[in-house]
């Protein structure tokens, strides 16, 4: 599985990013964007993770965003200014990455809900007969469907997913 990613952001960077968003990072989201700054999938251009709480069992992945002003979907700065207020319920939701097809994963802090989620926000899955999210949605943002625990956990279920990586740094 072919992944492309720009270059690791200095500390100073993800602070900027940090304070442009108005969160605070894990340590572990961090040391990610401190290795690279966001990366995308080619060739195929997304991978299949499980979800057994949707009829189909499965969602995509795309790509993590990035700091990455010039390309605004793909920068974690312009996507979390123009979508993350849909989720003004949830204080700390910070969008990561997304499926490719509008529908972002969002990381959580708050106690009780931490973890990151696939936010069905282009109600993708909103007729399936299961639909078992697990924080729904207010003012029709969308569903939250419970994915991993920690980024360190959803990263590998990524890459696991992907088979074998062959990352691809590209400046």
């Amino acid at each position: 599985m072919p992944i492309v990613y720009k270059p690791g952001l200095k500390s100073a960077d993800v602070d900027y990013i940090e304070i442009q968003i108005n969160r605070v990072f894990s340590a572990e989201y961090r040391k990610f964007l401190s290795g690279m700054n966001g990366f995308y999938l080619t060739a195929p251009d997304y991978v299949q993770l499980p979800l057994s709480a949707i009829d189909e069992g499965a969602i995509s992945f795309d790509r993590f965003f990035g700091l990455l002003p010039e390309e605004e979907c793909n920068d974690v700065v312009s996507f979390n200014k123009e979508f993350i207020d849909e989720l003004s319920f949830l204080d700390e939701a910070v969008a990561i990455g997304e499926d490719g097809g509008g529908n972002p994963y969002v990381m959580i802090g708050k106690r009780g809900k931490q973890g990151v989620y696939y936010w069905d926000r282009t109600h993708l899955h909103e007729s399936d007969s299961k639909n078992n999210f697990d924080i729904p949605e207010q003012n029709d943002c969308g569903n939250l469907f419970f994915v991993s625990g920690s980024f360190d956990e959803f990263y590998d279920l990524v890459i696991k997913c992907g088979g074998a990586p062959d990352f691809i740094e590209e400046i």
